[in-house]
């Protein structure tokens, strides 16, 4: 049973075969999570930007290391930055695991901020990071609130639910061991809710993982709809982002920003969207909320090899007219000389 001080939460090992085959299970979802991370070796963004104050200005928020324990792990002290380099506030200097404002990555766990923005609709943000745990568990959330002057803590919870659509998610300190849950947050959705990845587990050997998209409601949130649906943890799984033989897939949000070159002249061929999506995703100037990261178009020379490969369309010039005319969610598929795209949602 999991035991909390200062925010943490702490599992308590079971020396058994069952904890043996639990944990096993565990170090496969850490690995996949640290995967599927926007290309950076660390398993959290480098930086958040959110408008804090309502001001149209978004602020950033930045994590530097202050010192390494040599048994817990690296510290690291969050900063609320304004454009001009000024710093708002600051989170504690400190490396006790058991401060509510200590951040990093421990041997036991990530602590690292996922996320920041407005998770109930109340108009005010909130920053979202996991608690460290150490099996095949709902993941725990610390969950702080910007007060105008710093970050306050809230709670630390577990989000839980049901995998059908309509299905509610609440937060919740005494979580059952199976069933699904909230492990990662991704960002926002184009309907206004929010972009989580959902891990579903039966309490033995199956653990799968999927995309989808809370709308806030009542206290919690409801399943608005599934992006991927749940799919066994594997090198492919889940938003199918990765490679395979040589074959490279990702998915991404095209939208309006993805429509117009860097000199806003309104691009008017599938190829130079998908280039414009590649440097908006890399560049960070618009990184929407469904993109995935690959491992080819990171490179400024590589996005420009882009329009010399053989295009394939799935469902031919109406699949291309949808997405020069629209913003649809995109599967891309990219292999030797070629690229595949196909319109999965609008």
């Amino acid at each position: 049973m999991p035991m909390r001080n200062g925010g943490i939460v702490w599992q308590v090992p079971w020396i058994n075969v069952w904890r043996l085959m639990k944990t096993l299970l565990w170090l496969a979802l850490i690995a996949l999570s640290s995967a599927s991370v926007r290309g950076d070796e660390d398993p959290w963004p480098k930086r958040l930007v959110v408008d804090l104050n309502g001001d149209g200005v978004r602020e950033e928020i930045v994590a530097r290391r202050t010192g390494s324990d040599t048994e817990l792990g690296d510290f690291y002290q969050l900063q609320v930055r304004q454009q001009d380099g000024t710093v708002l506030w600051r989170s504690s200097d400190t490396m006790d695991p058991t401060d509510p404002l200590a951040f990093g990555n421990w041997d036991f766990g990530s602590s690292m901020p996922q996320w920041a923005g407005d998770i109930d609709g109340d108009g005010r943000v909130e920053l979202i990071a996991p608690a460290p745990q150490s099996d095949v568990s709902a993941t725990f959330y610390r969950v702080f609130r910007w007060t105008g002057q710093g970050f306050e803590s809230l709670f630390s919870r577990a989000l839980i639910g049901g995998g059908e659509p309509g299905a509610a998610f609440q937060w919740t300190e005494n979580p059952p061991m199976n069933g699904f849950w909230v492990q990662e947050w991704v960002g926002a959705s184009a309907e206004g809710g929010l972009v989580v990845r959902v891990v579903s587990y039966d309490g033995s050997s199956s653990v799968l993982q999927g995309l989808a998209v809370l709308m806030p409601s009542a206290g919690g949130y409801v399943l608005e709809r599934w992006i991927t649906w749940p799919a066994a943890m594997s090198g492919d799984v889940g938003d199918e982002s990765g490679t395979d033989e040589g074959i490279v897939r990702y998915r991404a949000r095209l939208s309006v920003p993805d429509h117009y070159s860097s000199a806003g002249v309104a691009l008017t061929s599938v190829a130079e969207i998908l280039q414009q999506d590649r440097a908006n995703h890399y560049r960070g100037s618009t990184q929407d909320a469904e993109d995935e990261a690959d491992p080819v178009f990171g490179d400024r020379d590589a996005r420009m090899g882009l329009k010399l490969m053989q295009l394939n369309v799935m469902g031919g010039d109406e699949a291309a007219q949808r997405i020069v005319r629209g913003t649809p969610l995109v599967k891309v598929t990219v292999g030797e000389g070629e690229i595949t795209v196909e319109v999965i949602h609008e």
